[in-house]
């Protein structure tokens, strides 16, 4: 689980590297619409929570079933877990570093400290060799500030941190949602518009579309989901990717989706797996299979008692998945197991788009 961090007066951006004063202004639970507003959580309780929205410099996080408004010592993603002091008498509350995190980054000063900060609120070993490593590439980059978000998580993949792949992610960590929406709308009309042998074939077609914005999204997501470093933990790296879904709004949703495929004697199978956070129904985990002729369809949730809302619902993904030209085989729905929350895919990371 990764750990806020960051220094007292002030929020570091482990992406820009700068000290931004933190916001001012109410802060109080955050209610949506049908919602109640929780009870306040105690002050310097150390709390797990994901952050799901976030307006300037002001976070909107989801801790346990509560949805509540905070700022923090640190530059948060959309979509990153973590873990944090919560401190209510500040106003808003202020998620604050743990003494634990405050302790490595004092080993640490000037670049070293931000390095260390960027790898620390990752979930990322903070040590000297890893801190050299990214020293000497920052260096070669420039030691633009923007940069060094990137280039943690290129390391933590253990992909070359080329000028391109630092520029592919840096653009990606910084798309809002409504521009990935738009380019989600691109793709979905190419994707109707084209035929293919294999979803292999066709993702690499789409990689060097005339759209830059197509070609550079498929490729940035093929960064992010390449597997981490061995003894990493995957579930902790780059914040979820924009997937648009169709709730009446017209807004995207976070999940983390992984590309998986095997051979099996002259056949060859695909799968896809996605973590999301509901709003409602809490988190969700799916395999989708494949062998480019016919489709299977696995949901399990954590949340027991909303199995039936999904069930219910079965049929409009039948009509969804209709659209596909593949054979809609199977669809199961089911709970959870305790030893897929949150964790990486059963299949190996290996990222197409």
């Amino acid at each position: 689980m990764a750990h806020i961090s960051g220094l007292q007066g002030g929020a570091i951006n482990p992406n820009a590297g700068n000290v931004i004063r933190p916001p001012t202004g109410e802060g109080q639970p955050a209610a949506r619409p049908g919602e109640s507003r929780q009870p306040q959580i105690a002050n310097g309780t150390v709390v797990d929570g994901l952050v799901v929205g976030k307006d300037g410099e002001a976070y909107q996080v989801r801790i346990g079933t509560n949805l509540l408004n905070a700022r923090s010592t640190v530059q948060l993603f959309i979509g990153q877990r973590f873990r944090a002091v919560w401190d209510s008498s500040a106003t808003p509350p202020l998620l604050r570093l743990q003494q634990a995190d405050l302790a490595v980054l004092s080993r640490f000063s000037g670049r070293d400290q931000q390095i260390a900060l960027a790898l620390l609120t990752r979930g990322l070993p903070v040590k000297e060799d890893v801190i050299w490593s990214l020293r000497q590439q920052w260096s070669q980059s420039g030691g633009d500030p923007a940069k060094l978000g990137a280039l943690a998580e290129l390391w933590a993949r253990g992909m070359e941190m080329t000028e391109g792949n630092v520029a592919l992610l840096s653009w990606y960590m910084e798309l809002s949602p409504d521009m990935a929406m738009q380019i989600w709308k691109k793709l979905r009309e190419k994707l109707r518009s084209r035929k293919f042998s294999s979803p292999r074939e066709l993702l690499e077609a789409l990689k060097d579309d005339d759209d830059p914005d197509v070609g550079n999204f498929l490729k940035a997501h093929s960064l992010a989901g390449k597997p981490a470093r061995s003894g990493l933990d995957p579930t902790m790296l780059l914040a979820p990717a924009w997937w648009p879904i169709d709730d009446g709004e017209n807004e995207p949703m976070m999940a983390k989706v992984s590309f998986s495929s095997d051979e099996k004697g002259d056949r060859q199978v695909w799968w896809v797996s996605f973590v999301m956070e509901g709003n409602s129904i809490g988190p969700v985990v799916g395999d989708v299979m494949t062998n480019s002729k016919a489709l299977s369809v696995n949901i399990r949730m954590e949340n027991e008692s909303k199995v039936h809302v999904v069930r219910d619902n079965i049929q409009t993904l039948r009509d969804d998945l209709s659209e596909l030209p593949l054979a809609l085989q199977h669809i199961g729905v089911g709970v959870l197991a305790r030893e897929e929350r949150y964790g990486a895919s059963n299949h190996g990371l290996d990222m197409e788009a």
